[in-house]
């Protein structure tokens, strides 16, 4: 089962600021210069052998936010959402948003909502949030 739990796992991540992912060596200097003079912000996700990947670009945070939403939306309509947990931080305002919008669209409450480990927020940077969600 493990095959098909990973397979259908998703998480979707948007960040404040790029400069977390360029100190980490997970987005290249002249990228992210460019991306910062175009004011792109990705969203991140991950694949399914766990690399941290862009899975989208937006051009700032709420916009973003939306999109996430969207996306989790129309999934869930291909194929219903089993469960899921919402992730920040230090960004409870975000994660109340993402959790007000993940009741209206699975009818149920997050596992959890919880700020993301220290070494994870030191990747992806403070305001980052998340939504980590599996279909069924």
């Amino acid at each position: 089962m493990a095959d098909k739990w990973i397979k259908d796992t998703k998480i979707l991540v948007t960040i404040q600021t790029i400069k977390y992912l360029i100190k980490g060596g997970r987005l290249s200097t002249t990228k992210g210069f460019l991306a910062g003079l175009l004011h792109v912000n990705p969203i991140i996700s991950l694949n399914e052998s766990g690399k941290a990947i862009v899975f989208d670009k937006g051009f700032n945070k709420k916009s973003n936010m939306e999109k996430i939403v969207a996306l989790i939306r129309n999934r869930n309509l291909e194929n219903p959402i089993w469960n899921y947990i919402v992730l920040h931080a230090n960004n409870p305002e975000a994660a109340e948003w993402y959790r007000e919008r993940m009741v209206q669209i699975t009818g149920k409450e997050p596992v959890s909502v919880m700020n993301i480990s220290p070494i994870i927020g030191a990747n992806i940077g403070a305001g980052a949030s998340a939504v980590a969600f599996m279909n069924e």
